[in-house]
């Protein structure tokens, strides 16, 4: 099983950091880069995490966005490889979320690279995001992961991400039951459109299912790490470790550690 959903069904808090790569070769906003340098970056940002005592970290495209629906071959190879050298560097477990919400891609770049969990952004339903249509990857996700023998990699799912709108206006109770009892989600990442969103979602779906991990995916810092640790079991982070505050840039060793310092005496 998945080192950190066993640490968080056993009790245990945990805080996720964020590493952030720069726009890879087949993506929108790719302008030229260099494979080496990519690497070195992330492995930095990586290793500063685990340095700082985050339990966890996860890499992520952003610098693609805007994304179309699916990863490119090139796009693939290089996270691919970029994510192994992460691996290596680290003994933390380490996650990714493709912002294509491409299941056989993250999938795939998982199972052959050794990694302990994925973060998947439309898991059930459709949303309306600013690029598009993006439809449920559930079907996808359990077909890929079954075919792989890939079990002991941990989905957490997305329910009504915060970046689009759900298509049909349903509440988001009986999207969290499909995602957990239909999708078979290991556990869930929730985030609103603002913070008091958040912990509404966060409070319905641990109402509904007491003994499923649950992420708050965005929106945390230190003024609402509290309130959030008493009803959560996980933190994703960026913004708040990185001197931008905002999720582009880099990881600010000094605000990684401080947060963390506050983390572990809150939780």
């Amino acid at each position: 099983m998945s080192e950190i959903l066993t640490r968080m069904k056993n009790g245990s808090k945990v805080a996720v950091g964020m590493v952030q790569l720069e726009p890879l070769p087949g993506s929108s906003m790719f302008r030229g880069a260099d494979l080496n340098s990519m690497i070195s970056s992330a492995i930095e940002d990586a290793v500063s995490l685990e340095d700082a005592g985050f339990d966890a970290v996860m890499v992520q495209n952003l610098g693609d966005l805007p994304v179309t629906h699916k990863v490119t071959s090139t796009q693939l190879a290089w996270i691919s490889r970029i994510v192994f050298e992460v691996v290596k560097s680290v003994s933390i477990p380490v996650g990714l979320n493709l912002m294509e919400n491409d299941a056989e891609a993250m999938l795939s770049v998982a199972s052959a690279t050794g990694l302990d969990f994925l973060r998947m952004k439309v898991f059930v339903g459709v949303m309306v995001t600013p690029f598009g249509l993006v439809e449920s990857c559930a079907y996808e996700a359990n077909r890929i992961r079954n075919l792989l023998n890939a079990t002991s990699i941990a989905i957490f799912a997305d329910v009504h991400d915060r970046t689009g709108i759900n298509l049909g206006g349903r509440d988001i109770e009986p999207d969290i039951r499909e995602a957990i009892d239909l999708g078979h989600a290991d556990g869930l990442v929730l985030t609103g459109s603002n913070y008091e969103e958040s912990k509404l979602f966060i409070n319905k779906a641990k109402k509904k299912f007491p003994q499923v991990p649950v992420f708050l995916g965005g929106g945390c810092n230190e003024e609402n790490l509290q309130t959030t640790l008493r009803i959560a079991d996980g933190v994703i982070i960026s913004s708040a470790l990185k001197d931008t505050n905002s999720a582009f840039g880099r990881i600010n060793f000094e605000k990684a550690k401080h947060f963390m310092n506050v983390f572990r005496e809150m939780s």
